[in-house]
């Protein structure tokens, strides 16, 4: 399929998840901000606090285009692979990540962290669209840079898995778009070595190749 439908399909699919995170903050009382969640040591609060600062700071100008990247682009498949290999950033950095969720919840207000997604994500995704998918951006502070269709998928990933913690923690059922959901499950299972998964996916293995995040 053509980048630029799939980069407008993927930019739908977050803009239309971002609402269900506002969408569901709106509402929620004290007790259910400081509900547990399962990403240990993280509450409610401290997902919106963590998830919501793709949408804060995506609503600013974007990288400089790299016309002359001094590495390759990497597909999302092999920023996950790398991230989460063992000794990767997904372990070097968890402790960071997990006392930054905190301490934002602790510094916004639950009306800062709601307004993240109701005003910022728009903003943010009306600048994505604007923007051409094959640009090349640095990804975070992985050291990899990536074209903007596949940050997108990136993002995409993060919102879906977090809104389900959410969920979850409130007792909510899984609600979320079907192409969030459609375009996270196809990612996840091309991250798995792919004999490994086909064979325990149709029972011919015990040994399944999941997880493949931290």
């Amino acid at each position: 399929m053509d980048d630029v439908v799939v980069y407008r399909d993927r930019l739908d699919a977050l803009e239309r998840t971002w609402r269900v995170w506002a969408e569901l903050g709106t509402d929620l009382t004290e007790e259910q901000w400081t509900a547990a969640t399962r990403c240990p040591g993280w509450d409610v609060a401290a997902v919106y606090a963590h998830h919501s600062t793709f949408p804060r700071d995506m609503d600013g100008p974007l990288p400089p285009s790299m016309s002359s990247p001094l590495e390759e682009p990497v597909t999302a498949v092999e920023a996950l692979r790398r991230f989460n290999a063992p000794g990767g950033l997904a372990y070097a950095a968890a402790e960071a990540v997990a006392d930054r969720a905190v301490s934002g919840a602790a510094e916004a207000g639950r009306g800062e962290l709601v307004e993240r997604f109701a005003v910022r994500g728009p903003g943010a995704v009306r600048r994505l669209r604007a923007a051409e998918a094959t640009r090349v951006v640095p990804w975070g502070g992985t050291g990899v840079v990536v074209e903007l269709v596949e940050a997108v998928r990136l993002v995409l990933l993060e919102a879906t898995v977090h809104l389900l913690d959410v969920q979850r923690a409130l007792g909510r059922p899984p609600l979320v778009p079907p192409q969030a959901l459609g375009d996270t499950a196809r990612l996840l299972a091309e991250v798995a070595p792919p004999v490994d998964f086909i064979e325990a996916a149709t029972g011919r293995s015990a040994r399944s190749p999941l997880p493949v995040l931290r």
